[in-house]
């Protein structure tokens, strides 16, 4: 099964080397605005999201709010152009999971997906147990057990 993803980023070179970089693995969606990107988000959640914090129109901070108000659980890692501390600190206030900073090296940008995919299938099989738990109380208890 491969896991999906929605890149955010309004610099087509980004976009296409990182999209060359993950297709072998990865099920990606790619968006050059946050807007584009949040009007499939809505009708189809990717698995984990890569978001530019600085994009044109609505930026990745404001994109990251939206984007919790659809899917509170959504991992999101950002990408930024320049280590601002207070845009990463707002970012990781609103839940961002991670973040990685231009000009992108792919080994790192690799292990900090594999970190939130772990993360994510991880959250899929606790609640995959719990339903499996929560089943068997209810059926033990319908028996009379």
């Amino acid at each position: 099964m491969k896991f999906s993803l929605a890149l955010i980023d309004d610099e087509e070179s980004i976009r296409e080397g990182i999209c060359m970089a993950l297709v072998p693995e990865y099920d990606i969606e790619a968006f050059a605005t946050a807007e584009t990107a949040l009007e499939r988000i809505k009708t189809s959640l990717p698995d984990l999201i890569l978001l530019d914090i600085g994009l044109p129109g609505m930026n990745g901070i404001d994109a990251l709010r939206k984007i919790r108000e659809i899917s509170p659980e959504m991992l999101v890692i950002m990408i930024t152009a320049y280590e601002d501390i207070d845009t990463v600190i707002s970012a990781m206030k609103l839940g961002a999971y991670d973040y990685v900073v231009k000009p992108i090296h792919m080994d790192s940008l690799m292990i900090t997906i594999g970190n939130a995919l772990e993360s994510i299938r991880l959250r899929k099989e606790i609640r995959l147990l719990q339903e499996g738990y929560l089943i068997t109380k209810m059926h033990e208890q319908s028996s009379g057990q």
